[in-house]
């Protein structure tokens, strides 16, 4: 019984990271950019602000060309793959978004919240891919990084 209401506590947590990543009715990204990433006070900012503008203007294809100038520039910002992967899953191009996020994850500083919340959003691309299990290890990765906060 212990077990169960100690997971489902950790559901709830982990649902609420969710929140901070793409959903299906909602797109927009209340999150914000960890400290340390190279985007920060770089030259391609104006670039990812422009790109965020298009974004809430449905323009996708405008916005993803902005970040892909912007990744050129900083190919160190994880904030910058994570916010391509968002858009590739707004594009509906879930193995483009497991990609970015696989390398968002790689760049990610060692900040909990931020990698259960990018871990959350590779189980939502895996999910779109029809991968349950490959879904499932993502959720239970983000489960163990809400449990380390």
């Amino acid at each position: 019984m212990v077990q169960r209401v100690v997971r489902l506590i950790v559901m709830i947590a982990v649902m609420s990271l969710a929140a901070c990543t793409v959903t299906p009715g909602d797109m927009s990204v209340p999150m914000e950019m960890p400290p340390g990433d190279p985007l920060k006070d770089s030259a391609a900012e104006s670039l990812w602000q422009m790109a965020v503008a298009a974004r809430e203007q449905n323009n996708l294809a405008a916005a993803g060309r902005y970040l892909e100038r912007a990744l050129y520039m900083q190919p160190e910002s994880s904030w910058l793959y994570r916010e391509l992967a968002e858009l590739r899953l707004r594009e509906d191009d879930p193995q483009s978004a497991e990609v970015m996020i696989q390398r968002a994850l790689r760049l990610a500083p060692p900040r909990p919240a931020y990698q259960a919340a990018l871990w959350q959003l590779l189980a939502t691309a895996r999910m779109r891919q029809g991968d349950e299990q490959g879904a499932e290890r993502a959720r239970l990765e983000a489960e163990m990084l809400v449990r380390r906060r």
